[in-house]
């Protein structure tokens, strides 16, 4: 590629750079322009991609975090229950008796105002847990037992709604993704992009062409203009040599009717002294003068 001397030239950036450069180096930059931008588009949506799977392997991390906490939390929990049904067993409760129900009453009254269970007391029941009196030493333990495992219950039933969600949240990206084709997507932007480079690169393949057969027929032109020019000076000359011959030859004739009037001048001069001489000699024998007195007349006449 041609670059100007000019220091602060700049590539894609002066106004006399397609002046520069040939088609070739036009063709070639024009290819780069195209390809950096196909690239950019593939470049961005795989970027993208990598950033929805990125966030899809967070989900799965926070996921799997929370099922291992659930194991944590069903351990315990399996472990309160072990112990309450050992309690039940150790001090002998039938699941049939008072002291059973009541507990039963007090667990279902804690769940009412720990959590807001819908199911709520009937007048009976709040009236039997009014009079119940104070607890059997296996309802403390076992209502410490059931707050303890309570509180793992909860965790595990947050953990799974927050698992429940985070899946759907998966699952909504992933249906997202195959709506969009994302990287399909932006091959087809990218073949659209390089085919647009290759139209514009035809494009100027046939200006091109054609600035170079339009510089041809003008050579041809001026050529053909030249040419008749040069026949029309050459007419020209042949012309005025013609000319020149027709004013020779009137030239010529008008010194020969010249010579020739000069020659009839001369003859006739000639005659004209003839008779004067004789005009001469007539008047000496007339007058009878001697020879040297008409001498010199003689010669003045013919001088």
């Amino acid at each position: 590629m041609k670059i100007s001397q000019n220091k602060s030239f700049f590539m894609g950036n002066t106004p006399f750079q397609k002046q520069d450069m040939t088609v070739q180096d036009r063709i070639a930059q024009k290819k780069q322009l195209y390809q950096k931008k196909a690239m950019r588009v593939v470049t961005t949506a795989n970027n993208a991609e990598k950033q929805v799977d990125k966030s899809i392997d967070d989900i799965k991390e926070k996921i799997k975090r929370l099922q291992t906490e659930n194991e944590e939390a069903n351990a315990f929990l399996n472990d309160y229950k072990q112990k309450m049904a050992q309690a039940k067993e150790y001090y002998n409760i039938a699941d049939d008796s008072q002291e059973q129900k009541d507990l039963e009453l007090m667990q279902k009254a804690y769940d009412i105002e720990a959590h807001g269970s819908m199911e709520l007391l009937t007048e009976e029941e709040q009236e039997r847990l009014a009079n119940m009196g104070e607890m059997t030493e296996y309802q403390k333990l076992s209502m410490d037992l059931y707050k303890e495992a309570d509180y793992w219950k909860t965790q595990l039933e947050d953990n799974n709604q927050i698992i429940s969600g985070e899946a759907g949240a998966i699952r909504s990206i992933q249906i997202e993704r195959l709506k969009t084709h994302g990287m399909v997507d932006a091959e087809t932007a990218k073949e659209k992009i390089l085919a647009a480079a290759s139209d514009e690169i035809y494009a100027m393949l046939v200006d091109d062409a054609k600035e170079k057969m339009d510089e041809k027929a003008e050579e041809a032109k001026e050529a053909a203009e030249a040419r008749e020019e040069k026949k029309e000076e050459e007419e020209e000359r042949i012309e005025a040599a013609k000319e020149n011959k027709k004013d020779t030859e009137e030239y010529v004739e008008d010194v020969q009717e010249t010579a020739s009037e000069l020659t009839k001048q001369v003859v006739d001069n000639d005659q004209i002294m003839e008779d004067v001489n004789d005009q001469i000699k007539k008047i000496m024998m007339e007058e009878k003068l001697i020879e040297e007195d008409i001498k010199g007349l003689t010669v003045n006449v013919t001088t």
